[in-house]
């Protein structure tokens, strides 16, 4: 019977695939530990695999990515309506304020 091994040496797709998102993301192994990182990882691509199961006859890959450009593209801006309704107590509310201001060029980059 094989043990489990929690860590595995990377195979060279897996390395691959951590430098790139590593260097997307600016994150250290030694931010969280290697061992959480790695988790974290684990589970976001096991969980983008899970969700890009074959529907309507679009191969897995066309769907991972989906998964990606929607993860990569920011988010819509604030409307005037959601500014407007934005409650200023909260870290929420004012992040919504701040980013409808960059809309109008007061508020800087979001």
């Amino acid at each position: 019977m094989s043990q489990h091994e929690e860590f595995p040496e990377l195979t060279q797709e897996a390395k691959a695939a951590w430098d790139a998102a590593c260097i997307a993301g600016n994150v250290s192994p030694s931010t969280y530990g290697l061992h959480s990182t790695r988790r974290f990882f684990a589970a976001f691509l096991r969980e983008a695999m899970k969700r890009s199961e074959s529907r309507y006859g679009a191969p897995p890959w066309d769907n991972l990515m989906a998964i990606a450009n929607n993860l990569h593209s920011p988010p819509p801006r604030p409307t005037l309506a959601e500014a407007r309704a934005a409650d200023l107590e909260t870290q929420d509310g004012i992040e919504t304020i701040r980013a409808f201001l960059a809309t109008l060029g007061e508020g800087g980059q979001p």
